[in-house]
């Protein structure tokens, strides 16, 4: 990750065809998208905080984008 983040601390935002959702990442890390291309984050922010992050924050293979699969 870019800095120390808590992965508890970090929900992510995920766009799936049914619907929006937001996990910690931590959870997202645990059950991640597997091989479902539809399934990425777009979006984090801290919980304590509310501050939005980018999505750097999230290690890249969690992204579920193209080159981190």
């Amino acid at each position: 990750m870019a800095e120390d983040w808590d992965p508890d601390d970090l929900m992510v935002t995920v766009e799936h065809p049914m619907g929006t959702v937001e996990v910690p990442l931590s959870k997202w890390i645990a059950r991640g998208p597997g091989p479902r291309r539809l399934l990425r984050p777009t979006a984090v922010r801290s919980r304590a905080t509310g501050e939005a992050l980018p999505l750097s924050v999230i290690p890249e293979r969690y992204r579920n984008e193209r080159p981190g699969r």
